[in-house]
């Protein structure tokens, strides 16, 4: 007889099932920890979380569970709040498009190992609890990779004496990368030679491209049911972006996966923060509604049509600030002087500096866990959210500036937030704390540019999405 879920009985709205891409370091794991800690604390004490976290390997999934179940123990709490916290690992590589389809396969219909964070022992000494999700109420899109080679110590010390610390440590531009670094989808080598129609950007790919095909293949577990009124708001999927992709010279649309850029990274950052802010609106709908299965049918006698209730999931856009990673390569004493760098530029008054992955989760987290009537008041979709930190270490959710789309997408919302001193939080929200140099105030032209952006890029990727599961398809049926 098959043994109930961990959450059976449990009610729906007392059950939350998240979605963690990349988890296993840095930011992911950090949004994992902090997820676990923010969902105990504010969520009811009868309310259980299923959190299901992504990796490329089977090892690196069970590495990433024993490490949210030490964090679990560490903060302590006692067993009856870790019971309440269910872990899941899944395989995927987000350049290796097969595996993508295999991880939504295996979600949607073949079932889960679900282990139990209360339990003390290793993984590999439990049974774990065989069970099939009934939904997915946020996917957090955090995997990706840099591309970067290293860094110009002459372009850095320029950079110092022309924008200052706190510029320089926020915004650089002497990281080093190569251009047309591609990747073979289907079997997630890199490729050498000319780009072609067998082989994608890389970083493109691990950044936006997996998750876009990702998301759309766990529509059945991300859309919630037609006629239904269970109470659950509107599924979540919340994009993790840069600080550093703001300049609109970041992405060309002839380049859109940033192919014959040496600023791949920023190039796949900035396109992310265009598909999130663009995609409710009305220029846009049509194509990320057709992203998001708008009008597909549901089952043999309904068709969803409106996109304005609850059974679309809605899209979000965040960003960890500038935290201490391995993503970008540097020699171990230049890591830990990088890392002294990074807690001066936080005291010199930069918010964008939480250093620590843990700090660096605080915007997805707080996207993925505060209660839908108060982000619709934020109107949190219209907004990219950064992860800000004040001198002392406290850690708040602020409103970052997108050229082209200002803070909130209002051409007249420019100086909304331009009150107080760094000594109050509110001094650390005003919108000129933080802001790039050079930046410049939205204009209305702009703006329309902005949308017409989106529209180009949201065709594209669509374009690309068609595309490739029509290649995957051939590929399964040849036995790739």
């Amino acid at each position: 007889m098959k043994a109930p879920a961990p959450w059976d009985g449990v009610p729906s709205q007392d059950q939350l099932f998240v979605l963690v891409t990349g988890a296993n370091s840095g930011i992911g794991l950090g949004i994992a920890q902090q997820l676990v800690d923010v969902f105990l604390t504010q969520r009811s004490p009868s309310a259980h979380l299923v959190l299901v976290v992504t990796t490329r390997s089977q090892a690196k999934s069970r590495a990433t569970l024993e490490a949210v179940r030490g964090h679990l123990r560490g903060r302590g709490g006692g067993s009856s709040a870790a019971a309440r916290i269910h872990l899941v690992g899944v395989e995927l590589d987000l350049c290796r498009l097969p595996t993508v389809y295999a991880a939504a396969e295996q979600l949607i219909h073949g079932g889960v190992d679900v282990f139990t964070a209360h339990n003390s022992g290793s993984l590999a000494n439990e049974t774990p609890t065989r069970a099939c999700l009934p939904r997915l109420d946020v996917a957090i899109f955090n995997a990706g990779i840099g591309g970067w080679t290293g860094f110009s110590i002459g372009g850095m010390m320029v950079q110092l004496a022309t924008a200052g610390l706190l510029q320089s440590l926020t915004f650089p531009s002497y990281k080093l990368a190569l251009a047309g670094q591609l990747v073979d989808p289907l079997t997630g080598k890199r490729a050498n030679g000319e780009s072609s129609d067998s082989l994608l950007g890389e970083v493109f790919c691990a950044n936006v491209f997996g998750h876009y095909l990702l998301a759309h293949a766990l529509l059945p577990l991300l859309r919630r049911p037609s006629g239904t009124d269970d109470g659950l708001p509107a599924a979540r999927i919340v994009w993790e972006s840069s600080v550093e992709a703001y300049c609109w010279d970041a992405l060309a649309v002839e380049d859109l996966q940033g192919v014959r850029t040496t600023a791949a990274y920023e190039s796949s950052k900035r396109l992310t923060d265009v598909l999130a802010l663009t995609s409710g609106l009305p220029g846009v709908r049509r194509l990320s509604g057709q992203f998001l299965g708008e009008g597909e049918k549901e089952n043999e006698n309904e068709i969803e049509t409106n996109s304005t209730s609850n059974n679309l999931p809605r899209q979000y856009v965040t960003h960890p600030g500038v935290v201490c990673s391995s993503l970008f390569p540097l020699p171990q004493l230049l890591f830990y002087l990088y890392y002294i760098a990074m807690y001066i530029a936080r005291w010199a008054g930069s918010p964008w500096h939480p250093v620590t992955a843990y700090n660096g989760a605080t915007a997805a987290v707080w996207v993925a866990l505060q209660p839908a009537d108060a982000l619709e008041a934020a109107q949190a979709d219209k907004v990219k959210w950064g992860a800000c930190v004040t001198r002392s270490g406290r850690a708040v959710v602020k409103r970052t500036e997108v050229e082209g789309w200002g803070w909130q997408g209002d051409v007249d919302s420019s100086d909304s937030r331009d009150k107080g001193d760094n000594s109050t939080i509110i001094g650390y929200l005003r919108n000129s704390v933080g802001r790039r140099a050079g930046a410049t105030t939205l204009t209305a032209e702009r703006r329309q540019d902005f949308e017409a952006l989106g529209r180009t890029c949201w065709q594209e990727m669509e374009r690309l999405r068609r595309v490739w599961e029509d290649k995957l398809a051939c590929s399964r049926q040849k036995g790739h």
